[in-house]
């Protein structure tokens, strides 16, 4: 009987001892699955917002919904996230929606939103406790052949003039508040 108390005893002993080992320190951090983001760029649909949602730490599907100078545009997608336990974490993502805008000063006819898909390369960038963070990218858009036939028959016209080509790059930046 003696036995049976002092096997009791220390075993009682090993699971506090046990216990004591994990510090809040130790225990694995949860990741949010929900951020909204505030920003300018192709993804937040032109000047607007971001709705990203995380499956996993290292994939994310997001949808942008924002005012591109014409008309209201939107962009749906997915992004690897490289390092998302890191300060700095490298992404690339993918996204179908508007890529490019033609505006007309005074010929609101000639305004008009395209949309294809884009590839985008970038960066999120976080802060202190690593809830809130801001997101900056390039973005490589493949807009359609519309696009490129309206934008060289505006070219064309005498009675327009052409204050700068469009860039074959764009560049988008926000910031995100996650939401636990």
């Amino acid at each position: 009987m003696k036995s049976v108390l002092l096997i009791c005893y220390l075993w009682c002993q090993t699971l506090c001892v046990h216990a004591q080992e994990y510090t809040r320190y130790d225990l694995p951090e949860q990741h949010s699955k929900l951020n909204l983001g505030l920003g300018i760029g192709l993804d937040y649909g032109g000047i607007g917002g971001r709705i990203t949602f995380l499956p996993t730490k290292r994939l994310a599907v997001f949808g942008g919904i924002g005012y591109a100078l014409v008309d209201f545009g939107y962009n749906v997608g997915a992004q690897v996230r490289f390092a998302p336990d890191n300060k700095f974490c490298p992404t690339f993502g993918v996204m179908y929606g508007y890529n490019g805008v033609i505006k007309v000063q005074n010929a609101a006819a000639y305004d008009k939103i395209y949309y294809g898909t884009s590839l985008s390369g970038g960066m999120e960038f976080h802060f202190g406790g690593r809830a809130n963070f801001m997101n900056l990218e390039l973005v490589v858009p493949f807009r359609p052949k519309a696009f490129h036939d309206r934008w060289n028959s505006l070219k064309q016209q005498p009675n327009i003039s052409i204050a700068a080509e469009p860039l074959p790059i764009a560049f988008s930046i926000g910031y995100h508040f996650t939401f636990k």
